[in-house]
């Protein structure tokens, strides 16, 4: 892997184990952290008001759909902090009802544990289920990869609402590595869009290969933040790498 972290901290990757990301944990009075990779939290409705919801996207649902349920361990723990770490263990509502994260025998807050069989990622998932059943969701935590596996190429960047995506030429969907406290937007103007394009700019400029967090300082080419922070740049959008070197080029993504 090409990422070098600043301080002499060494990365290993081993293709059996968790890679592309690093995690740590603070004193129990602080709660959890992340060293280097950027954190994500996704949400997932199952019903709001009685009715089935639609509220998550495709790329979401295509992300949580490939996860695997596995046991807790120090990743998941480090995930959701001391105050929540027992939880980690104790069923769910549909599992049993007299579990100690349940509510009058109905409601839920249990926590679930995951990994992304693709990347390894530990996922943490908060089960929030009213009573009455009338609100039920998912909250999913993990963090984002610091870059593909190696010899991947970038085929596409997807903008979908407050998630950015890549998509490598295998067609498997990935979380577009983030820098701890650098996160990504668009349609407006701001440090998100300002941090996109120039992750933009760095991807185009390594042709697709070897796609890492962390942007260079200054501002982008006028033309690429233009786009980024325009109404156009707002919707859900998958762009080949073809359409982000002409966005580059020209300002223009068609």
């Amino acid at each position: 892997m090409t990422y070098q972290p600043p301080n002499g901290l060494q990365l290993v990757y081993n293709p059996g184990s968790y890679c592309h990301f690093v995690l740590y944990s603070e004193p129990p009075e602080v709660g959890p952290g992340i060293a280097l990779s950027g954190g994500k939290i996704l949400t997932v409705d199952k019903t709001v008001d009685g009715k089935a919801a639609t509220t998550a996207s495709p790329y979401v649902r295509e992300w949580v759909q490939r996860l695997e349920p596995c046991d807790p361990d120090a990743l998941h723990v480090a995930l959701v902090g001391s105050k929540d770490a027992a939880s980690l263990w104790q069923p769910c509502v549909y599992d049993d009802p007299q579990s100690p994260v349940t509510i009058a025998g109905d409601g839920c807050v249990c926590w679930q544990t995951f990994h992304d069989p693709v990347t390894w990622m530990p996922v943490a998932a908060n089960h929030f289920r009213t009573v009455s059943g009338n609100h039920e969701n998912w909250r999913y935590y993990t963090c984002s990869p610091l870059g593909f596996p190696a010899g991947q190429r970038l085929a596409s960047l997807i903008i979908d609402g407050s998630e950015i995506w890549m998509r490598a030429e295998d067609g498997v969907l990935h979380f577009l590595p983030e820098a701890q406290g650098a996160g990504y937007s668009s349609g407006y103007g701001g440090g998100g869009p300002t941090e996109l394009a120039r992750m933009i700019e760095k991807i185009v400029g390594l042709d697709g290969y070897d796609i890492t967090p962390g942007t260079p300082h200054g501002m982008p080419d006028r033309k690429v933040l233009a786009w980024i922070s325009s109404p156009a740049a707002k919707h859900t959008q998958e762009l080949s790498l073809d359409q982000l070197k002409l966005l580059c080029r020209t300002g223009m993504v068609a």
